[in-house]
Parts: structure tokens; sequence; C-alpha cells
């Protein structure tokens, strides 16, 4: 990274949306490492005669129908939930910026079928686009990390390309072409390092979105399966005991709202 881009990351860090959203972005990576480990055995434990307690000086959130601490398991889930938004995101990510290069490598007739293709998918609704794909390659995680990532690559392709057109006249992309530079030389040593910084905004964004779809997903019995579970299942089960105990829906549904907050806040300051 050159100087000056060190510069401006440490400029949006002393920021206060900076500064904040970068500490809870910090924690949720420190969480989701230590969570399983630290409070894995209550969230898994079966406690039969402590099943769907309220919230207590034992069980902040309550217990589930098993028994088990729900404020255990929202923090175990940070693994599942953030791993796969992340996943899903370098899907969208590559997979974008690969369609979105198609058009400058290949002829130009293919290349506008190719761009009226990311037209037609960008049209549809991401959350719509990835249910459809979910049930396509089937239930779980695998099924919900492909549909989630397959929707984002129209959005990421279509950014590419709106970017890589405005500085494909540019004096030095210019110069290259007239060298003879081949076109998928001049977009990997050209055009993608002078669009790397308004493309890292739009991946910090991409993965708030990406851990409320999984949310989504899951909460619609698309997503994880039990016995495995993510914020999304676990705020679908804390349905069953809303009237009695709140608690364990809003434990989950607070961890979805913070950790998407938290991204798509680092990504408004780093824009």
């Amino acid at each position: 990274m050159s100087a000056g881009g060190r510069a401006r990351w440490a400029a949006t860090l002393r920021t206060p949306i900076g500064a904040v959203s970068a500490v809870l972005v910090a924690a949720l990576v420190v969480l989701a490492v230590v969570a399983p480990a630290a409070f894995g055995h209550g969230a898994s434990t079966d406690d039969v005669a402590a099943a769907l307690q309220g919230p207590s000086g034992r069980h902040l959130l309550g217990t589930d129908a098993l028994g088990r601490d729900l404020l255990d398991r929202v923090l175990v889930a940070t693994r599942t939930s953030l791993l796969m938004a992340l996943l899903a995101t370098l899907i969208s990510t590559v997979g974008g910026l690969l369609l979105g290069a198609v058009p400058a490598v290949v002829g130009r007739r293919a290349g506008g079928l190719v761009g009226a293709f990311i037209t037609l998918t960008v049209a549809f609704p991401g959350l719509l686009l990835a249910m459809f794909l979910s049930i396509i390659f089937g239930l779980g995680e695998r099924g919900a990390l492909l549909a989630i990532g397959l929707s984002g690559v129209p959005s990421v392709a279509r950014l590419a390309q709106t970017l890589g057109a405005s500085i494909a006249d540019a004096d030095y992309v210019t110069a290259a072409r007239m060298l003879g530079v081949r076109r998928a030389r001049v977009i990997t040593r050209h055009i993608l390092p002078n669009i790397a910084e308004p493309l890292v905004i739009s991946v910090t964004l991409s993965i708030g979105s990406a851990l409320l779809a999984f949310a989504a997903l899951s909460f619609l019995g698309l997503g994880v399966q039990p016995p495995a579970y993510d914020w999304g299942e676990l705020l679908n089960q804390g349905l069953s005991q809303i009237s009695t105990d709140p608690a364990a829906s809003l434990g989950p549904a607070v961890a979805v709202v913070v950790a998407g907050s938290a991204f798509n806040l680092l990504g408004d300051a780093i824009a």
C-alpha cells in the first residue's frame, strides 16, 4: 500500500465513526475465533431441568427447549455467521471482477451480450435472487453460501465495469494499448490497481449485506439447518418462546444488527 493509502486509512480510523466501527469489527473477529472454545460448553450442553427459563443471573438471555444457554449460543454463532458472510463476499467479489472483465477481453459483440446479462441480473433484488438460488442449490450452509455469493456477482460486475470505463481512456491505459500490451495485462496491471479503493469500500459494505442475507435465509429455513445454527436460525427458534422470553429473539436480532451496522459504518467511514 502506498504512503498516501496508509495515510487515508489512518485518517479514517481517527474519525469517530471509523474508530467505533473498526473496534466493533475487530471485536467480532476476535469473538468468532475464541467464542466456540470459551462458550461452546454452555451452548451445547443439555440441561432439561433448566429448559425454557427466562433471563436470570445465570442465563442472561434465558435457555432454549433443551436448557442450553442462549447467550452462549448467540456468541458461538458469531463464527458461522461471520465466516459465511466473508466467504460469500469473496465469491461475489472474485466472480464479479471476472464477469466485469469479460467485455474488455472478448470481442465487442460477445462483450455486449455479457453486458446485457449483467444489466438483466442487476434488475433483480439481491435477496430475492438469493432465495431463488438457495432452492436450486439446496438447503443448508453450502446452498446458502453459493446463493448469496452468486447473487452478489452482478452488482460487483456492474461496479467493476463502471469504474473500469471511467479510466479506460486515461493516458496510461491508452499508452499501454498503443505499445501492444495484451488486454488481460492492461486490466490486471493498469485498471484493477486504480479501481481498488472503491472496490474495497464496496466489499466492506457487501459483508454487512451478506450477514443480513444469511440471517434472513436461515430465519426462513433456507440456510443453516439444525443442529447447526447461526444468528438467523437462533432468531427462528426464539420465535417459539417470544411470548414468555422475548430476549430469546432479541439476542440474535441485536447481534445481526450490530454486526451488519459495524461493516456498513466502516464502509461509510472509508468512503
